[in-house]
């Protein structure tokens, strides 16, 4: 397959021309026996953790872990390790196995969400089948801002031991800063652990992971990162730690086996170095050996969202997150009303053509709005106006 002239496809992005030749004529030996390869891993932590201002954090015995796989392994692994799964006890008259609390009782979740992830996170909860587990969902419309008061109101009076929320909801470009830290407070507060969605913000925009309370922080590297999507990467707070050891979960998707591999040396089964090894150019490459260059980098993403909104409005297009609520939207993705004289899949074929590839959406937003990803490698200014000029002539022409 050729490569579009402007794929702008909210992720995977663009893997950079010297990253594909990293991944491509670098030798890698056998990463869990080489030395190395630990090393490459431990780098990674330490600039995530300066990225993602969670050095703090790391002070208080946090830690991040990097695991092979695309994000989704993180979301699924960060439940499976946070969730307890009820002991089986032996009823001493029937003989018959029953299940038992384990001590832990009822396990409350809250799922507060204003999209197609934050929402959905409430499906995956219950699609895990503990029958120990209760859930809630704070859902506020798909083109409104999180309601934080009713959140913060069930935070406080039903008191859930797991709040999950989405920083920045791709298939609507919804950013949730504000009410990420709001809950984030409410969660501290209230003794609940607070697992957040950053993968389609973290490297795009600020993440302030130890201010924001956040215990366990999900990423990928197929976003802003613009690696390929092989690694899941998940900051671990010190109390996250402590609820991790105690389910004690060891699958291949779980956190808990990570724990010490700085100390021991030892990964719980054979790591991706040669993804390790990207992903440390690129953060290296992108944000500086130092972290120097991180408000450059928010900057161009900030310029270059701007000026594909503005664009967008000038040829008459409606932006998903418009007027009063336009402080909700991404610098990483753009998202746009489809035209009411055609559909996105009419609107789709054309721009094809061109060599323009935008995403669609999902869930209630289906066929009603089209993306542009303007995250990582394709937060460039030449590839977002050649897209741009073929989407006017387009629109000018229906």
């Amino acid at each position: 397959m050729d490569r579009p002239k402007a794929n702008l496809v909210p992720g995977p992005t663009n893997v950079p021309h010297y990253l594909q030749e990293r991944y491509a004529t670098t030798f890698y030996g056998s990463g869990d026996l080489q030395k190395e390869c630990l090393d490459v891993y431990e780098e990674c932590n330490e600039r995530l953790a300066k990225l993602l201002d969670f050095e703090a954090e790391v002070q208080r015995g946090g830690s991040v872990v990097i695991m092979t796989g695309e994000g989704m392994v993180a979301l699924w692994g960060g439940l499976k390790s946070l969730i307890p799964w009820p002991c089986q006890t032996q009823d001493v008259q029937t003989g018959c196995w029953v299940m038992g609390d384990g001590g832990s009782g009822r396990y409350r979740v809250l799922c507060v969400g204003n999209g197609v992830y934050g929402c959905g996170m409430g499906e995956m909860v219950q699609s895990l089948r503990y029958p120990n587990i209760e859930v809630r969902l704070v859902e506020s419309a798909w083109d409104q801002p999180i309601d934080v008061g009713k959140a913060v109101k069930e935070i406080e009076e039903w008191k859930p031991d797991l709040v999950t929320m989405v920083h920045c909801d791709t298939p609507t470009g919804a950013l949730n800063s504000e009410a990420v830290k709001h809950v984030g407070e409410a969660c501290s507060k209230g003794d609940a652990l607070f697992y957040v969605d950053v993968v389609s913000s973290a490297g795009a925009v600020p993440v302030d992971v130890s201010g924001w309370h956040i215990d366990i922080g999900l990423l990928g590297s197929q976003k802003a990162f613009s690696c390929e999507p092989s690694l899941s990467i998940i900051t671990v707070s010190a109390k996250a730690w402590k609820q991790i050891e105690k389910v004690g979960y060891t699958g291949y998707d779980a956190i808990l086996p990570f724990k010490n591999v700085k100390e021991t040396g030892v990964f719980p089964y054979t790591p991706l170095w040669s993804g390790l090894d990207a992903l440390n150019v690129q953060l290296k490459t992108t944000f500086g050996a130092k972290n120097q260059l991180v408000r450059q980098v928010y900057s161009r993403h900030e310029e270059v969202a701007q000026y594909c909104r503005e664009r967008i409005q000038n040829m008459g297009l409606t932006l998903w997150w418009n007027n009063v609520h336009a402080s909700l939207s991404s610098a990483s993705v753009t998202a746009v009303r489809v035209p009411a004289n055609t559909t996105w899949e009419a609107l789709d074929q054309k721009l094809r053509k061109e060599g323009v590839v935008f995403g669609g959406s999902y869930g209630q937003t289906t066929n009603a709005l089209f993306r542009v990803g303007h995250m990582g490698s394709q937060a460039d200014h030449e590839t977002v106006k050649y897209a741009m000029d073929v989407l006017e002539k387009i629109v000018s022409n229906n």
